[in-house]
């Protein structure tokens, strides 16, 4: 029994998606105990490593965490449901974007780093396999949209824009005003 190129290519995909998505969900159940306290960290921060910086950031607001962990989770299950699999690629590509960056800005663990490079490569991998419906889908929300600058425009986006700053500012006073 021979086995074929594209189900080599099944195979691969799937090795790939069950690496990121187990991971993924361990990382995202484990969010709010990730990061501890907030009250644990008593240095000024002009003393802090960056990377204890950063974790003192992450303490401050559990709510903050738990939705990012949430999303890594409905990342992951996305990802591992071949309909909504290239969904799941791009929610977690932007949160792994997101880590590599802070990673590797903020000196954080190189094997932390080194993860979330390996995963964000499989996901680009799984995404390059799906190239073309990913690139059909663009072509149907391309469309045939067809906009016509118009000097009228001009004015009246600039009088919408005073508009919407004439509400923030007044929204912003009446808060201020109430809550001395």
């Amino acid at each position: 029994m021979k086995i074929t190129k594209i189900e080599i290519f099944n195979i691969f995909e799937w090795i790939a998606v069950y690496i990121v998505a187990v991971y993924m969900i361990i990382y995202g159940v484990s969010k709010p105990i990730q990061f501890g306290d907030f009250q644990s960290y008593k240095e000024p921060i002009n003393t802090m490593d960056p990377m204890s910086l950063m974790w003192a950031f992450y303490s401050y607001s559990k709510p903050y965490v738990i939705i990012i962990g949430i999303f890594e989770v409905l990342g992951a299950v996305l990802l591992m449901i071949p309909r909504t699999r290239i969904l799941g690629g791009f929610v977690l590509s932007s949160i792994l974007i997101n880590i590599i960056l802070q990673d590797y800005s903020f000196k954080v663990h190189v094997r932390a780093l080194v993860n979330a490079i390996l995963f964000q490569v499989l996901i680009l991998i799984i995404l390059f396999k799906h190239r073309f419906k990913i690139l059909d889908a663009f072509k149907i929300l391309r469309g045939k949209f067809i906009f016509k600058i118009r000097w009228i425009y001009i004015p009246i986006g600039i009088v919408m824009i005073a508009v919407i700053e004439l509400l923030m500012f007044s929204i912003n006073y009446l808060i201020k005003f109430l809550n001395p």
